[in-house]
């Protein structure tokens, strides 16, 4: 069994008013994603616990299985705090790789002993952040031998602070043309039994230009069973439904089929 997550960073948004009512997850077209969505589990999760601050790593800590609470450590003689992790494989049994462009998640990646992946773009052409992340994850599970491979896409965090709708719907559309639907076709290719899990890190409100700290709604598809959901995947749907993770920590001992 593979298993990979692919993380939309800040996809998740609030209702505005300039999309009669929508979310851009809402109003994106993902084709690839929605026809998984139908035989999917769709849920909420709080990636980000209660007196914590809203931020990158600790909504990237719960999606990779680690307590935020427990992670951080103050440094002696100092107002700084470092993160100390138990090694992924330990931990999991999984051996794992982070693809990502991102310094921080990097590092945690490193410290939880996985792999790290900058995935090499193309200059002279426009998809190249989506397509080589999707090329970096065939490799990771395929020639690497990886069991988990986690994919971080930053473009719709960088478009919401930014303030920028149309560019963050843009963002949201091409992780479904570019990586979603490509990278399934890729493992279904190879007859590869597989677990999917899309979702945001946190959600981040276009019309404000910041980070929240409200649950995100997640979709787990499994190629080997297939869950009648009959839905699309949205804030809204995945609301309506009986899913919730209030630590968001224990989602990956669900998706690994830990629990």
């Amino acid at each position: 069994m593979k298993y990979v997550v692919i993380v939309g960073d800040g996809m998740a948004d609030e209702p505005l008013e300039e999309l009669a009512g929508k979310t851009p997850l809402a109003l994106a077209k993902m084709s690839h994603i929605d026809t998984l969505a139908r035989i999917s589990e769709i849920g909420m999760v709080h990636t980000i616990p209660k007196g914590l601050k809203t931020d990158f790593d600790v909504a990237n800590l719960s999606i990779l299985g680690y307590d935020p609470k427990s992670c951080y450590k103050k440094i002696e003689d100092s107002e700084e705090y470092t993160i100390e992790l138990e090694d992924f494989y330990t931990k999991t049994g999984k051996k794992g790789a982070v693809i990502t462009d991102c310094e921080y998640l990097a590092d945690i990646a490193s410290k939880a002993g996985m792999s790290v992946i900058s995935a090499v773009k193309n200059p002279g052409e426009s998809n190249s952040e989506y397509t080589s992340k999707k090329d970096a994850a065939v490799k990771a599970l395929f020639e690497e031998d990886n069991d988990f491979v986690y994919i971080h896409v930053q473009t719709p965090d960088e478009m919401s602070l930014a303030g920028s709708v149309e560019k963050k719907i843009k963002a949201i559309e091409s992780i479904d043309a570019y990586i979603v639907g490509p990278l399934v076709e890729e493992i279904q290719g190879r007859d590869a039994e597989f677990r999917l899990l899309v979702m945001p890190d946190h959600p981040t409100l276009v019309r404000i230009k910041e980070r929240s700290s409200d649950a995100v709604p997640y979709m787990l598809f499994d190629s080997a069973l297939e869950v009648d959901s009959n839905t699309v995947y949205t804030e809204k749907t995945a609301r309506e439904t009986d899913n919730f993770f209030d630590e968001g920590y224990l989602l990956l001992n669900h998706f690994l089929e830990l629990d």
